[in-house]
């Protein structure tokens, strides 16, 4: 009986030092006192060598269990992405450890094509992040905003279909645009309007150069743009109110709500733009008033308005993540026409409704040994009515218009399921990630031929491998495989590779293929009148393309900033690309036509200190194609140069910027009027921001006052007899921007108290 009672009581004294070995620790920001998801902690001992390392959990907590010994000079090194690392004592009854931000690392987190939240400089691809710092610094209404100062990007304006891109010398439809991963649906002639995607609620851009269709599928040939919505709330209650004014006639409002309660986190963001609309020469602020109607009635820039909502609600526990998030939007371009002939009593007047429905839910499952899945399904909506009346001009009264082709309405919807398996610890030296993408889109409208179809399913599988065969050398091959209810899918494969030379160079080098899935629109349009005879193909092939890239970049931390230069270069090959041709006397329809080349390289350095910041940058882009071939012609090549530079005296809460891009002359070959292959010259321009921001109670209220275009860029001329397009209203000129603005921003944030 002694025996055993002595027995037991060792038991008891060994689960006792057990426990009071165990360790439970919370790390947190020690800006505001929130936890940091997925920290690591790496436990040295006296000597600076590593004994163990732990990852926190998404509420920040871990756990140190006895299998940690502690000894006498032990520190933890604490690693969080967006935060300067920090090594404290290791003392048992520390409970929590707070990180400062740092602003060389805050917003570098990235997580588009990437296994899981990745250091941009520590990612395979090439990724540029335009965080929520950046986003205000450039007064960034809309995507378009963000993405106007960026290197091989190239953005045009159509007043009546919105603000479209181009990447790498590829068009928008090669470009995929995503946001929190879901596919943005609602292409007009290829195209998202960039204007529709405001940045209420954005956390950040991220901007992948080159293929990602193996994680992504169709449309990532030139690129990929995810923007990523702010998922984390304060236990406090948080109001944020903007409103934005342009002396043209703009005025923008958004509010933005956050709260969290205990591991609930919910965002709310609501806003309204509305634009007056502009046109050439136009100076001093718009009388709002009602006026008598005259030839003023028409302007070059449409009259818009936008009401945008979007929610966010995520959990998050130890071992799961769960979210929901729904997004509504509105958006009415208003064509009021020129009073006809010849009385100048009437008119036609042109509405264009666009309504977007989005829903998501995702889940995501973690293990030890960075083990995960990761869930979404969405369904999203679009609608796009166009409406013709024919307007009274005396007593403003209004007929809808009966003729054909001017009354049309297009639907689609996408539903879109991934799923993912992958093993993300950054220790190990395979990691790999196993995924399924399930898309079904329809489509339906006026101009949509039902009877051939209006249906495309998209099946894939997909996976790739980060191989570490020496510990400064990534090697990442994957490979997609899909089946299409319509067309036959190309096996997708690519290959990455990244190799740290030393701690301050690093070359990336890619391969990938990709494709680019014919539209519905291309497949099954339908447009007979007796001015038009255009219709679908639905033998198509998908476009197919080959990118090879290389890029060195250099980075180098001082005690007063870091610096960063960077030299890139790419070349696209496209096959089988698809275009609208003649295929008649009066029949026209789309088909696979010949190669299409792309080449380019780019060259930049920047500098981000405590108070100054600069990037210098430039880029040479060549388009090559079947015809160029067949006259022997060379490349043509275009070129960008951008600039920024930022000054912050912190202690008065003052911040200047400024930014500056050039465009150089763009090139192109196009159809003429009368049948015959002419080129299309695009004149260069220059243009620039600048602006001031003052924030007064820590931060609280900020007000920023600066002017856009400052070189006044208005409508920009083309080569005589060039095409620039249906909704140009001029074959001479193309508008870009609406000529030199001034803004006022004002931002305003409402804190309350924990409970």
């Amino acid at each position: 009986m002694r025996q055993l009672l002595h027995r037991s009581f060792l038991f008891c004294s060994l689960l006792w030092a057990m426990g009071a070995h165990a360790q439970s620790i919370v790390v947190v920001d020690a800006t505001d006192g929130e936890p940091i998801p997925f920290a690591q902690v790496v436990v040295l001992r006296a000597d600076s060598i590593p004994v163990a390392a732990r990852m926190a959990d998404a509420a920040g907590r871990l756990q140190l269990d006895a299998s940690v010994p502690h000894m006498s000079g032990d520190r933890f090194r604490v690693v969080a992405m967006g935060f300067m690392t920090d090594t404290v004592a290791r003392d048992l009854g520390r409970t929590r450890i707070a990180l400062q931000r740092s602003r060389q690392e805050l917003g570098a987190a990235v997580v588009t094509g990437q296994y899981g939240p990745t250091l941009a400089d520590q990612a395979v691809h090439k990724v540029r992040v335009i965080d929520q710092e950046r986003l205000e610094r450039l007064a960034a209404n809309d995507l378009s905003d963000a993405l106007r100062n960026e290197l091989n990007i190239r953005l045009s304006q159509d007043n009546i279909l919105g603000t479209s891109m181009s990447m790498q010398g590829l068009g928008g439809e090669n470009v995929k645009i995503l946001i929190d991963g879901v596919p943005v649906i609602g292409r007009q002639n290829g195209n998202v309007d960039l204007a529709q995607l405001d940045l209420n609620g954005i956390a950040r851009v991220e901007v992948v150069e080159g293929p990602l269709s193996v994680n992504y599928g169709t449309n990532a040939l030139a690129g990929t743009i995810n923007l990523i919505t702010k998922r984390s709330a304060s236990a406090a209650p948080e109001l944020k109110l903007t409103a934005y004014a342009e002396q043209i006639g703009r005025l923008q409002v958004w509010g933005a709500g956050s709260k969290r309660w205990g591991r609930h986190n919910v965002n709310l963001n609501l806003g309204r733009d509305f634009f007056n609309g502009w046109n050439p020469g136009q100076k001093g602020i718009p009388d709002l008033s009602p006026s008598v109607a005259d030839t003023t009635r028409f302007q070059q820039w449409k009259p818009r308005e936008q009401y945008t909502a979007r929610l966010n609600y995520r959990w998050n526990g130890p071992r799961w993540q769960l979210g929901y998030k729904a997004e509504a939007g509105s958006d009415v371009i208003t064509n009021r026409g020129l009073p006809r002939a010849p009385y100048y009593e009437s008119a036609f007047d042109e509405r264009y409704h666009t309504v977007r429905w989005d829903n998501a839910v995702f889940a995501d499952r973690y293990w030890a040994g960075g083990r995960k899945v990761t869930v979404l399904a969405a369904h999203d909506r679009y609608a796009r009515t166009r409406n013709t009346w024919a307007r009274d001009l005396t007593d403003l009264g209004e007929e809808l218009v009966v003729t054909d082709g001017m009354q049309d309405t297009s639907r689609f919807s996408l539903t879109n399921v991934r799923a993912v398996y992958a093993n993300t610890a950054d220790s190990a030296r395979l990691r790999y990630e196993f995924g399924t993408d399930l898309n079904l889109e329809t489509g339906s409208g006026d101009r949509i031929d039902e009877g051939r179809g209006s249906t495309i399913g998209d099946y894939a599988l997909y996976t790739s491998v980060e191989y570490r065969p020496v510990r400064a050398l990534v090697l990442r091959p994957g490979v997609r495989y899909a089946y299409n209810t319509v067309y036959g899918a190309p096996l997708v494969p690519s290959l990455n590779v990244r190799w740290q030379l030393d701690t301050a160079f690093t070359i990336r080098t890619g391969f990938a293929s990709g494709f680019r899935a014919p539209s519905l629109k291309e497949l099954y349009f339908y447009f007979v009148d007796v001015n038009h005879d255009i219709q679908g193909n639905e033998d198509l092939n998908a476009e197919r393309s080959n990118n090879y890239s290389a890029s060195l970049v250099w980075n180098k931390a001082v005690r007063a900033g870091a610096w960063r230069a960077e030299v890139g270069g790419f070349h696209n090959v496209i096959k089988d690309l698809i275009t609208l041709a003649q295929v008649g006397s009066t029949l026209y329809s789309y088909v696979n036509i010949g190669d299409y080349r792309t080449s380019g390289g780019s060259i930049g350095a920047a500098w981000e200190g405590k108070r100054w910041s600069f990037s210098i940058g430039g880029s040479l882009t060549g388009r090559y194609d079947d015809l160029a071939r067949e006259r022997a012609e060379p490349y043509l090549w275009s070129h960008e140069a951008r600039a920024s530079m930022d000054h912050t005296w912190k202690k008065h809460g003052i911040s200047a910027q400024l930014f500056y891009k050039y465009q150089g002359e763009l090139a192109n070959y196009v159809v003429l009027d009368d049948g015959a292959v002419g080129r299309s010259t695009l004149q260069a321009f220059h243009m620039a921001d600048a602006s001031v921001t003052k924030t007064f109670r820590n931060g609280r209220i900020g007000i920023t006052a600066g002017s856009k275009n400052l070189f006044d860029v208005q409508n920009l001329t083309a080569a005589a007899g060039s095409t620039v397009g249906v909704h140009s209203g001029n074959g001479t000129s193309v508008p870009m921007m609406t000529g030199r603005v001034w803004f006022l921003r004002l931002n305003m944030e409402i804190k309350g108290k924990e409970r």
